[in-house]
């Protein structure tokens, strides 16, 4: 995340702030930068996980701070309004100004404390040599802890003021507790009539999954502890851990999920919570996860997502990560980093609104299993995967069947040299009707059924180049392929005892005269011709 940073004057020294955004920066620039000195009584620091709430006078102690700090706020007293600056959105918080006295006066006894300890410390820097720093620093150290009773003291009214009279204007995180983890995740939930006093799965997580569909739980992907441990408030009030949770009334809920600790697996974290219609993960710290597969698998109602803050560096499996995501239109992944990842397989499969998705940046160096990636998104009209290496890819079954409203692939970058399986890879891609695959290495391929079973559109293809020396199934490889007329197979054969049958089934505008192979004698045998019903379930 982006700093932003201001100098201002502190009693003829300059101390150098920071901030989350350049936008809270500016913000209090706009506000303080010219009255400073007359209205801020107080700049909180963390600092080692104790505040400071002094002026700075001393470059040396203002030097320490910076490098330890973390989080800063600032506090104003005006014409008896007074105000939190949030650094991160730069929006104000205002208290009801009846209980403002009460807090004048800690924060007069403790200016009055602070500044008889600066002019002590002031006469330990003027009275030591350099050599002895550390001695001075550790008096030092001393009357900050003095003061840091005093300080919590302040806080702590001050959390109770603000809890009790602050006018919320924003829905996220506004509080006065410095030392929690931002870590959270904001989601909105959509109660619709029927949906009250039922329960609506509102989080999940493997073990939890596996129980629902009565799947064995296997040790290595387990993270149920890990998601427990997750607070859970819908509309700014805090209820126990549930999977479930019963709404009352319908309408909109803001449910945010507060994590004390980074997760190592987000493994179906929101599976199956079709109710969710937004997530925001701006705030989610993912830097030590692995494991994203199924996280957002099932979120049917969701239409708009957040992954800008994603790190991904460490995960290795996103296997059905947006699965059944069939309200989402578009994904921004500009941010993934995919150089560890192994298996993208269905990552995408019946997200039938999708109707373009940048994979530009994807690193596929790893990836061997790519089945079922694209499988039925139905609005997808042009992909490129042009930059995506695939000479580890040894599973590429099903990976765009269903993409109805795809007219051409560009796939001549692709290395299939150790693909095994390329089964219904085209499967139902109706709007086809041209494809180049000239490229493509078959020589380890056993299974090329129905690859291009009900490619309806698809009026001529070229496959002389491939080599079906291991292939033992290519029943219905072109069924249903009624505007074929077309077609160059000059290798096949039937040598393996290969199973062909319904292999043109269908293929109303096929005249075997425009059957080009080289032994045209298997063209006597009719179950090529038959015309099978199938009932194929890709996922």
């Amino acid at each position: 995340m982006s700093q932003a940073k201001a100098i201002f004057s502190f009693e003829g020294i300059d101390v150098t702030i920071q901030c989350s955004t350049e936008e809270s920066m500016k913000d209090i620039c706009q506000r303080y930068s010219n009255k400073i000195d007359k209205n801020i009584n107080s700049l909180i620091f963390l600092y080692g996980g104790n505040q400071l709430n002094f002026q700075l006078k001393f470059k040396e102690q203002a030097s320490i701070i910076d490098k330890e700090r973390n989080e800063m706020k600032v506090l104003v007293y005006k014409n008896e309004d007074y105000q939190l600056i949030c650094p991160k959105c730069g929006e104000k918080i205002k208290f009801d100004t009846d209980k403002i006295d009460d807090i004048i006066l800690s924060i007069n006894n403790i200016k009055e404390t602070i500044n008889g300890s600066k002019l002590l410390i002031e006469n330990i820097i003027k009275t030591s040599s350099m050599n002895s720093m550390n001695i001075q620093l550790k008096s030092v150290n001393l009357i900050l802890n003095t003061l840091n009773e005093d300080i919590n003291k302040i806080n702590e009214k001050l959390k109770n003021l603000l809890n009790e009279n602050t006018i919320k204007e924003n829905k996220f995180n506004k509080e006065l507790n410095v030392d929690k983890i931002n870590n959270y995740i904001i989601a909105e939930i959509v109660i619709k009539e029927e949906d009250i006093n039922k329960n609506i799965r509102i989080i999940n997580s493997y073990e939890e999954r596996c129980r629902t569909n009565n799947y064995e739980i296997k040790n290595e992907f387990k993270n149920e502890e890990e998601i427990k441990k997750c607070e859970i408030s819908i509309n700014d009030e805090l209820i126990p851990f549930n999977y479930f949770h019963k709404f009352i009334t319908k309408g909109k809920y803001i449910i945010k999920y507060s994590f004390k600790n980074n997760i190592n697996s987000t493994d179906s974290m929101f599976y199956e919570c079709s109710s969710l219609t937004k997530i925001d993960l701006s705030n989610f710290n993912t830097n030590n996860v692995t494991n994203m597969r199924c996280m957002f698998y099932g979120c049917s109602s969701l239409t708009k997502i957040d992954l800008s803050n994603f790190n991904t560096n460490y995960v290795t499996n996103m296997v059905s990560m947006f699965n059944g995501c069939a309200s989402l239109t578009k994904i921004d992944l500009s941010n993934f980093n995919t150089n560890n990842v192994t298996n993208i397989s269905s990552m995408f499969a019946y997200c039938s609104s999708l109707t373009k998705i940048d994979l530009s940046n994807f690193n596929t160096n790893n990836v061997t299993n790519m089945a079922t990636m694209f499988a039925y998104c139905s609005s997808l009209t042009k992909i490129d995967l042009s930059n995506f290496n695939t000479n580890n890819v040894t599973n590429l079954t099903s990976m765009f069947a269903y993409c109805s409203s795809l007219k051409n692939f560009l796939l001549s970058n692709f290395n299939t040299n150790n693909v095994t399986d390329m089964k219904s890879m085209f499967l139902g891609c109706s709007s086809l009707n041209h494809i180049d695959l000239s490229n493509f290495n078959t020589d380890n391929v056993t299974n090329l059924s129905g690859m291009f079973l009900g490619c309806s559109s698809l009026n001529d293809i070229d496959l002389s180049n491939f080599n079906i020396s291991k292939v033992t199934n290519m029943a219905c490889m072109f069924l249903g392929c009624s505007s074929l007329t077309k077609i160059n197979f000059y290798n096949f054969n039937t040598n393996n005892n290969t199973k062909i049958r319904g292999m043109f089934g269908g293929c109303k505008s096929l005249q075997k005269e425009n059957i080009i192979i080289k032994d045209r004698t298997i063209l006597d045998d009719k179950q090529l011709f038959e015309e099978v019903k199938v009932a194929i379930k890709i996922i």
